[in-house]
């Protein structure tokens, strides 16, 4: 679940680099927060996110995700 918020949250603030992701975690208070005191490597975060099943899972959580923003109106459908 972690890893799952951490990576939709970097992906909201268009960070999808591992790297990026994991320097955010060491940057950001919210990532601080939502990884619960963990530090996890670039390459666990991509270990993670390249696995077939997280994979397809992610993309699918973070298009229903940006489809709900665009429908409360909490962002343009541009974005």
């Amino acid at each position: 679940r972690m890893m799952m918020k951490i990576i939709l949250c970097a992906y909201t603030q268009s960070v999808f680099s591992g790297r990026k992701i994991e320097g955010l975690l060491k940057d950001s208070v919210r990532m601080m927060w939502l990884a619960q005191g963990y530090e996890p490597s670039y390459r666990t975060i991509n270990r993670f996110r390249v696995h077939s099943e997280v994979k397809e899972l992610l993309r699918q959580c973070f298009v229903l995700f940006r489809c709900q923003l665009v429908e409360e109106k909490a962002i343009e459908e541009e974005a």
